[in-house]
């Protein structure tokens, strides 16, 4: 389910064709390097021999000469019901076989295919509902099958009969999360339509995606689908909820999630790239945070912290529900995104964390990158995810199922000691359908325990007793410097929102990142009063007055 790199085969003595003809055509093979041409009588060919040419010196094999078509299934080992998932056949040269309806070669580039298919890496799969129809050659055809983080991935060969029309395949679940009050997300998905979105999102196991209506220009992706509003699978486990993300090319970018009304025009403002050539500076993204808050909409600073200079100013006047970070290709944490994240928490600001993929071409599967939240026994609606998330209820995951546990609390609870302090016990678990080495422990930014497996394990917990003196947070962290997950860039990583410990008379503060934040305000400043398109008075006062509010703060 990983997806794989191609390498060159390195001697070999065949070219690989497809083509197609009469018996009794002859075919011709023309050797540019040496002008020699070769004949085949393609009616003595015979299966599994090769045919020499008439001239001798080059040889013929026909590697699939009898197919066979079937219906096929997925079936849910645990409950004998068909499932979606992501599925591909590979012939046993490794030639990919889609299901009937689904491309063989998948481009993955912007505005190129939008249908159910992904192309990992090198390797080509298709989204199913549970069924599908296919045609296969008789022999040995390898299949392979995945389904989110949750189930364990499939890869095994087969033995297809001639005249055989029925095929049943089987998934294994490894863990229920749902069934322990959680439920999956990515929060950031482009250029799909919502049906398939459902489609893709019911096959990695995902119970919603925010499908994000954007503006680049003259180009606006996804707006036709804004007014009839969620769409929700049958059986009522996963709902797709068109959104949108409001930009604005150096400012910033916000994910504004669900919400009730009118959506927030104009999507970007302020310049090229985003908005039209020569748009003004319109408003802030903060105006843009408060309209949502009044839709009842979550909002999300996605891709954090890029673009950043309208963000300090943002979370300083917690105009911010979530955090939305990638997990980049690195050995370790120490990346901006997350030393950025802790800085803010050092300053007292409770920031959940959510992932999501920004998904904008078949190079990638929804919820690759993705966030769990704790809804315990809350319906799954929108709403309830909504408020889960905005309580730091989350854990973000790349495959990793991460929980944590400190005296009975979870993420985005609060723990009060007293004066003098206390102790704290932490339990961490982490169970992965991809191994993971390290299992991390983290008290305001720094490592106070951890647990490692340098071969890899798909399971590991630790216990650890944490003194503590003062206000801070508890967060859990797990990760490899193994080979990426389901994209070039994604490593294998896990991390969840923090557990909030307070003291009573003693605030969480950090001087040097409340001057970092200054320094990001008055940059935003800057650049609007010498750089910006400026609208009229009025409007450029309150893009200023936003700044003084926030230094302020």
């Amino acid at each position: 389910g990983l997806g794989e790199v191609a390498r060159p085969e390195e001697g070999t003595h065949h070219l690989y064709a497809e083509i197609a003809a009469s018996p009794e055509a002859t075919l011709l093979l023309d050797d540019k390097k040496t002008g020699r041409q070769y004949a085949f009588d393609l009616g003595r060919v015979e299966p599994g021999s090769e045919l020499e040419a008439r001239e001798g010196g080059a040889r013929v094999e026909v590697l699939e000469k009898q197919k066979t078509w079937l219906h096929g299934r997925i079936l849910d080992e645990g409950t004998d019901r068909t499932t979606p998932a992501r599925l591909a056949f590979r012939s046993k040269e490794g030639r990919y076989i889609p299901p009937y309806g689904h491309a063989t070669e998948i481009n993955d580039g912007w505005f190129q295919d939008y249908g159910a298919d992904v192309k990992m890496n090198d390797a080509s799969y298709a989204y199913v509902d549970g069924t599908f129809q296919v045609e296969l050659p008789v022999g040995e055809v390898y299949v392979e099958i995945s389904k989110g983080f949750e189930y364990a991935p499939v890869r095994r060969k087969l033995r297809i009969e001639a005249g055989q029309r029925t095929l049943d395949l089987g998934l294994s679940r490894l863990v229920d999360l749902r069934s322990e009050g959680w439920v999956t997300a990515d929060t950031h998905v482009h250029f799909l339509s919502p049906s398939t979105a459902v489609l893709e999102g019911q096959a990695e196991g995902l119970n919603l995606i925010s499908l994000l209506a954007a503006q680049w220009g003259d180009l606006f992706t996804n707006v036709g689908d804004l007014p009839y509003g969620p769409l929700v699978s049958a059986d009522g486990e996963t709902q797709v909820q068109v959104s949108t993300e409001n930009r604005q090319h150096l400012l910033g970018h916000l994910g504004l999630v669900g919400g009730k009304g009118a959506p927030v025009f104009p999507m970007s403002a302020s310049g090229p790239g985003e908005s039209y050539l020569g748009d003004p500076l319109w408003n802030t993204m903060s105006e843009w945070a408060d309209l949502q808050r009044r839709r009842d909409g979550l909002v999300v600073a996605v891709h954090f912290p890029y673009p950043t200079a309208e963000i300090a100013a943002e979370i300083a006047l917690e105009k911010v529900d979530a955090l939305e970070m990638l997990f980049p290709n690195a050995s370790d944490f120490a990346t901006r995104q997350f030393l950025e994240w802790y800085g803010y928490l050092n300053c007292g600001y409770r920031l959940p964390a959510v992932g999501g993929t920004d998904k904008m071409g078949a190079h990638l599967p929804v919820g690759a990158n993705r966030t769990y939240a704790y809804l315990g026994q809350d319906e799954l609606t929108f709403e309830s995810w909504a408020a889960a998330v905005r309580q730091g209820r989350t854990f973000m995951t790349t495959g990793p199922l991460l929980q944590l546990d400190v005296d009975g609390h979870g993420p985005g609870d609060e723990i009060v000691v007293g004066a003098g302090g206390g102790t704290l016990e932490a339990r961490v678990e982490a169970r992965s359908f991809v191994p993971f080495q390290s299992l991390e422990l983290v008290w305001n930014g720094k490592v106070v325990a951890f647990s490692e497996d340098r071969e890899g394990a798909r399971e590991m917990s630790l216990v650890e007793k944490v003194p503590v003196s003062g206000p801070g947070w508890l967060a859990a962290r797990c990760g490899s410097p193994f080979s990426p997950t389901t994209s070039w860039w994604m490593g294998v990583r896990a991390h969840t929102s923090p557990v909030y410990v307070t003291r009573p008379g003693q605030e969480l503060f950090s001087a040097p990142v409340a001057e970092y934040m200054l320094t990001l305000i008055d940059g935003a400043e800057t650049w609007t009063n010498t750089l910006a398109i400026r609208s009229d008075a009025d409007r450029m006062e309150r893009v200023r007055a936003l700044y003084r509010a926030a230094r302020q703060e």
